[in-house]
């Protein structure tokens, strides 16, 4: 069925009041009120305004829409090339509260806020303090020489903190970011520990040695205080282990004690062997062999050189040239 022009005409007639209301309502909830900017001035005087305002509410309720009208949209201040951002919509409660009903508290509140706002906008605007004088001393201390080895982190700082961070990503790839610090902690405490384990095992390994050293040299007794065919024959007994190292030690320790025996100097159980070399003097018949038993002790027991048939038959040599003859 088809509607008569006349109808249509007065449906549209009815339907046009009811849209304008619609859109007249929807244009008020979107409505959007432009955030106001203000200077500092402009700021403080807004400010007291709405206080004026704030006491003539139980009078004249019209104030309340004045403050409320200029308070809407918030406040945008601008001092000293800042912007501050002033939220102002629970001073729009707090007028709205006294238009309906005027209280006393709410006022006395509403103006308490409005004080403290102006009291901070007051001691903005006050100039910052000259710290050139403080500047200038610091600077003066700075440069004394204790704060010269003072600076940033180095590259080596630097290093270690992209190691730190790469072992802290590998850890939390591996157990995730949650147990990523407790098995840092275990890590670090486990290569400290290993650290700690070498660096005994070291130690250890030199003190036996100093000890293996010592047992062969005597600590309180003079050399001749062992005679020096016992240290010839505890130098005889190393070789036939293939002890070479200790069979020459030895046997130079049998020469200084057929010295001592003889009288060439008197028993010190401190001196090194080139100090009882240097006992000697250059025309004794004893120095060559001597000079010779040293230096081979030298380069053997003390330089760590390979010993062998050759060179304990060689000491042997020399100590029969300076007189140790077994018979």
């Amino acid at each position: 069925m088809r509607l008569a022009p006349s109808a249509v005409v007065q449906f549209l007639v009815c339907l046009f009041p009811v849209s304008v209301a619609v859109a007249d309502q929807a244009v008020q909830t979107v409505q959007v009120y432009a955030r106001r900017s203000r200077s500092l001035p402009e700021y403080t005087t807004a400010l007291d305004r709405l206080s004026t305002l704030a006491a003539q509410v139980q009078d004249h309720p019209s104030a309340a829409d004045a403050a409320i009208a200029e308070l809407r949209g918030g406040w945008k201040v601008q001092a000293q090339g800042q912007t501050f951002n002033v939220s102002t919509g629970w001073m729009i409660d707090q007028f709205e509260k006294l238009q309906k009903a005027p209280d006393k508290e709410v006022r006395d509140r509403l103006l308490q806020r409005i004080g403290a706002l102006k009291a901070d906008a007051e001691a903005f605007r006050q100039a910052a303090p000259d710290v050139s004088s403080s500047r200038a001393a610091l600077d003066q201390i700075l440069a004394r020489s204790e704060f010269h080895q003072v600076h940033g982190p180095t590259w080596l700082d630097r290093l270690k903190f992209k190691i730190a961070e790469w072992i802290f990503r590998l850890l939390t790839r591996f157990f995730g970011s949650s147990s990523a610090p407790v098995v840092g902690r275990i890590f670090v405490w486990t290569l400290v520990s290993i650290a700690v384990l070498v660096l005994a095992f070291f130690i250890f390994r030199t003190m036996k040695q100093n000890t293996r050293m010592e047992t062969i040299m005597p600590e309180v007794l003079p050399v001749s205080a062992k005679q020096w065919s016992v240290w010839m024959a505890e130098a005889q007994a190393a070789a036939a282990k293939g002890l070479w190292r200790d069979a020459i030690h030895l046997a130079y320790w049998a020469g200084i004690s057929f010295l001592e025996e003889r009288g060439s100097w008197r028993p010190d159980q401190a001196r090194t062997p080139r100090e009882y070399l240097g006992l000697i003097s250059a025309t004794s018949e004893y120095r060559p062999a001597l000079s010779t038993l040293t230096h081979q002790l030298e380069v053997t027991w003390y330089g760590h050189q390979q010993a062998g048939p050759e060179s304990f038959a060689e000491t042997i040599t020399h100590l029969e040239n300076l007189g140790c003859r077994q018979v």
